[in-house]
């Protein structure tokens, strides 16, 4: 696979971030949600290339101490090839650099693949939300990453 790029997600990139999160959830984000995301300056959005192609994104909520995690998903054909990863850490530099002490997010206690990735990157999980899920009411798991000083 060729080198994946992370640069920032701009209204241009659109298109192919909403083919991407038609096929990935049960319950997409309309396009105004991702219109509103992306013009809110608290809001840090990714996106994920190969040769110019859009494989997937990362958008995310700046907060008083942490990141939150809004929106992740790459595109079925590069799934389980580390883009994800790839997105979630810069997320955590991201958190780094802002100096952030956490990074929080929601997943679905089904999806198995996404919690073993952030459980490899250091996220524990700390709660359940009942029912959060309104597509299938299904519960989320609260999973946090605490953000680690670094030495010096």
């Amino acid at each position: 696979m060729d080198a994946v790029v992370i640069t920032d997600l701009y209204h241009g990139d659109l298109a192919p971030i909403m083919e991407i999160e038609n096929c990935s959830f049960p319950s997409p984000w309309e396009r105004e949600t991702f219109i509103m995301t992306l013009e809110d300056p608290r809001c840090i959005c990714y996106v994920a290339r190969i040769d110019g192609l859009t494989i997937g994104y990362c958008l995310s909520l700046d907060m008083k101490h942490m990141l939150h995690v809004l929106n992740l998903a790459v595109h079925p054909e590069f799934r389980r090839r580390g883009v994800a990863k790839r997105l979630i850490s810069e997320m955590i530099v991201c958190a780094k650099t802002r100096e952030r002490i956490y990074v929080v997010l929601e997943v679905r206690p089904s999806n198995i693949p996404a919690r073993l990735l952030y459980t490899s990157l250091g996220f524990l999980h700390v709660s359940t939300w009942n029912e959060y899920y309104t597509d299938t009411r299904e519960d989320a798991d609260v999973m946090v990453k605490k953000i680690e000083e670094s030495a010096g």
